[in-house]
């Protein structure tokens, strides 16, 4: 218990120590690229520029979770195979997974919490991100924010709609706001559906009702059964190609997404490949740790202290590269989405599990 409660804080401490580490250097460069053109020339404050890579840090850190966990992995094994304790344990009669139980309990329990970060953190500091740059460093109108969200914004008019059919590009539960200033509206627009002209470059109206506002505050309202909508020149958004990415929504959120679009028509396979990754990138932090297991513990019998991390190395390309092959695989329709996703981290936790169970005979 004792053995496990130290070889625990030890890898907690080296696996901070190595977020922390690159999240640093990732800060550090990249104002020193961004202080050269984009923060002076929108005349960004500290508060502000702070602001930004604070909202940043919880994606950063689910992203580098995975790696570093593997990294940490190797170091503190191998320090503890250097040091005879492991030895030790082996000559009790431990196996290499009782050895390492505290290791394997602490990757799981991180895959929860990027798991839980991707789901309640991460949407909302995106989201925020994306306020701090549009509205406080370069100084924007917060409604550019919201073209991801079923409002497009036109030269003084805004355009907000329900639901998007992407089969015939139709619009459901339109509304449109003309404005004499920005803070007077001048005319609106509310349809029960919009559908696009493609020759005419304009949107055609059914079911209208049209409400203008004078200057002087007289107010006429009329009906018509259809009409055309010519100054608003934005095709129908594409949700899945243009709209939100799937960090700024949850798991449910985005399974929504899929079910609405889907029964409209969209292609879906890359936003498909995007909701199983939910599940099987945070799951990444618990088969790294088995993937360190046997690089690290092989440093008893082997001279070469820098195999584990080069090959760990190694493998974190491969997971990178790999995931984004087959997302492209499950893109062009060769292959299901959900085996996209998790096909890499299903064949690395096997060759894992093989792994480990060579070594314990070996050693």
């Amino acid at each position: 218990m004792i053995f496990a409660r130290y070889l625990a804080r030890e890898f907690l401490k080296i696996n901070a120590f190595i977020v922390l580490f690159f999240l640093s250097i990732y800060c550090v460069i990249d104002f020193l690229e961004k202080n050269t053109r984009y923060f002076p020339k929108y005349e960004a404050t500290g508060p502000v520029i702070l602001e930004f890579y604070i909202t940043q840090l919880p994606k950063m850190f689910v992203d580098l979770l995975p790696f570093s966990t593997m990294f940490a992995a190797v170091v503190v094994l191998w320090m503890f195979s250097r040091s005879g304790e492991i030895a030790a344990m082996r000559a009790a009669g431990m196996s290499v997974f009782r050895v390492c139980r505290p290791l394997v309990v602490i990757g799981a329990c991180l895959s929860l919490v990027s798991f839980l970060l991707s789901e309640f953190v991460v949407p909302r500091t995106t989201l925020h991100l994306k306020k701090v740059e549009t509205v406080k460093i370069e100084k924007s109108e917060l409604g550019r924010m919201f073209f991801e969200s079923n409002w497009v914004r036109g030269e003084g008019s805004i355009l907000h709609f329900k639901n998007l059919n992407q089969l015939d590009r139709s619009l459901e539960g339109v509304e449109y706001f003309v404005f004499r200033s920005p803070s007077e509206v001048s005319l609106f627009q509310h349809a029960r559906r919009a559908s696009f002209d493609v020759a005419a470059d304009a949107w055609r109206l059914e079911d209208v009702r049209i409400t203008s506002f004078s200057s002087a505050g007289a107010l006429e309202s009329r009906t018509f059964a259809k009409t055309s909508l010519t100054n608003v020149h934005s095709q129908p958004p594409r949700l899945l190609g243009e709209g939100v990415t799937s960090d700024q929504i949850s798991y449910g959120e985005l399974r929504t997404l899929i079910a609405q679009s889907k029964s409209a028509g969209g292609a879906i396979a890359s936003r498909e490949v995007e909701l199983y990754q939910k599940l099987s990138l945070p799951f990444a932090s618990l088969i790294f740790v088995f993937f360190a297991l046997p690089f690290a513990l092989r440093k008893e019998r082997q001279a070469d202290t820098y195999a584990g991390i080069v090959a760990c190395l190694a493998a974190a390309i491969l997971f990178w590269v790999g995931n984004l092959s087959m997302r492209n695989l499950a893109q062009n329709g060769v292959i299901h989405p959900l085996i996209a996703a998790w096909a890499v981290t299903a064949i690395l936790g096997v060759v894992c599990t093989l792994l480990v169970r060579k070594l314990d005979r070996a050693l």
